[in-house]
C-alpha cells in the first residue's frame, strides 16, 4: 500500500525543512494506531502511552540526525513500536499484567451500539483477547496488524520484515491457532 499523497508531502517537508509542523501532522495520523498496537502487546495503558511517546521521540531524533530517509513512514514507525515493546519486556518482569475492563471498552466502544450489544461485544472481545494472549507473539502480532489495524499483507510484511508469502502462511497458522484457543473447552465455559 502506497502512502497517500498528503503523507508524502509531509515527509518531504519533514526532510527538506525539518518541519515540526509536518512531524506533528504525521504524529496526529499515527498516534492512535501505534498506541492501539502497543496496548495490545503490553496490556496496560500507562506503559502503552509511555512506549508510544518513546516511539515518536525516537522517530523525531532519527530524522533530526539526518540519517537515511524513511521510505515508508508507516512501516518504520510500526517496526520502531515493535522494537520498543521487545525492549520493554526485556527490561520488565511484569509481562502478565491484565488490561482493565475500561481499556477493553475503549477499544470496543462505539456510539452507535446499544448497551446489550456493547456487553456482548465486550464479552466476545474479552474471549478473543484471552485467546490472543495464549498465542505465540508472532501470531498475535500478525493478527493485530492485519485484522485490528487493518493493514494489507504487503505492509504487514514490511513491518515484520518478512516476505508476503511468509506473512500469508503465518496469518493462516495464526488464525488456526486462534480458532483452537477460542473453541478450547476451558474457554467455552467462560
Amino acid at each position: 500500500m502506497k502512502a497517500p499523497w498528503h503523507e508524502k508531502i509531509l515527509l518531504l517537508r519533514l526532510y527538506e525543512d525539518r518541519s515540526a509542523d509536518a512531524f506533528g501532522q504525521l504524529y496526529d495520523i499515527y498516534v492512535q494506531p501505534v498506541y492501539r498496537f502497543i496496548l495490545f502487546k503490553v496490556r496496560t495503558s500507562n506503559v502503552a502511552e509511555d512506549l508510544t511517546a518513546e516511539v515518536f521521540l525516537k522517530t523525531w531524533e532519527y530524522i533530526q540526525r539526518r540519517e537515511r530517509k524513511i521510505d515508508n513512514f508507516r512501516a518504520f514507525i510500526y517496526r520502531l513500536a515493535r522494537n520498543s515493546v521487545v525492549d520493554h519486556y526485556r527490561k520488565s518482569v511484569q509481562a502478565d499484567v491484565v488490561k482493565s475492563q475500561e481499556e477493553l471498552a475503549f477499544i470496543a466502544e462505539s456510539p452507535e451500539l446499544s448497551i446489550a450489544s456493547i456487553v456482548e461485544k465486550n464479552s466476545d472481545l474479552a474471549t478473543i483477547e484471552n485467546a490472543l494472549r495464549l498465542l505465540k507473539d508472532e501470531y498475535r502480532e500478525v493478527l493485530i496488524l492485519r485484522y485490528i489495524e487493518d493493514y494489507p499483507v504487503a505492509d504487514v510484511a514490511k513491518i515484520m520484515d518478512k516476505s508476503r508469502g511468509a506473512i500469508r502462511v503465518t496469518l493462516h497458522r495464526a488464525l488456526q491457532a486462534l480458532r483452537q484457543e477460542v473453541h478450547a473447552p476451558e474457554n467455552l465455559n467462560k
